[in-house]
């Protein structure tokens, strides 16, 4: 074979490979193509089973199918009595909650009215526990107050408009052994975080302030 017919095969056979390489990458591209419809549709068919097992669990459940045969009417009479009955309990158990809220309300309002307080008061606390009650002597507790927050007995002593007197009063009751005494502080007579008071109401005597 001469040079020119040489080439002129090794450009057929380069010509050849291309083809069958595009070929090849055509396939795939189409395999890939198919294989993520299939992956929808099969997506799509588990979702339609998937809603019509739930309807027919929410049907089942409702009584409007029967496999024993057709629902009577007295069932279905029974069934929606049965509903009615657990839809007035709810109900019920709505307007006793609402209830309980006015009255957690009115109890916390005259709370506030039998403490007859406005603006900020600090007390020191010296001690909080669930098992210790002294409300039986709560006529003999003329230095110490009992309060109950989150249902824990808290005893507190002193009141105090001025926070910086209490902060002295906390230092004494310290070195008194009551090592872990701090002071809690109310705002018109519901009780506030400290941290939640600004400068200018822990220090309103000062000009600038300071911590």
């Amino acid at each position: 074979m001469t040079a020119q017919e040489i080439e002129f095969e090794n450009r057929k056979e380069k010509l050849r490979q291309d083809a069958v390489f595009k070929e090849v990458q055509r396939l795939r591209k189409i395999n890939r193509s198919q294989s993520s419809k299939i992956a929808k549709l099969r997506k799509a068919m588990y979702f339609q089973i998937l809603f019509f097992i739930s309807l027919l669990v929410v049907f089942l459940l409702k009584g409007m199918i029967s496999f024993g045969g057709a629902a009577s009417n007295e069932e279905l009479a029974a069934f929606k009595l049965k509903y009615n009955d657990l839809k007035n309990a709810n109900k019920s158990l709505d307007d006793s909650i609402e209830v309980y809220k006015s009255r957690i309300t009115q109890i916390t309002d005259k709370n506030m009215v039998d403490r007859n307080e406005t603006g900020l008061r600090f007390r020191v606390q010296i001690g909080a526990f669930k098992e210790i009650n002294l409300n039986d002597f709560s006529t003999n507790l003329v230095a110490i107050n009992q309060e109950t927050y989150d249902s824990i007995n808290q005893y507190t002593i002193g009141v105090f408009k001025n926070y910086e007197k209490a902060k002295v009063f906390l230092e004494d009751i310290k070195r008194m052994g009551f090592n872990d005494s701090f002071i809690i502080s109310t705002k018109n007579g519901r009780r506030i975080p400290i941290d939640k008071l600004s400068k200018e109401e822990l220090y309103p005597n000062l000009k600038n302030p300071v911590d």
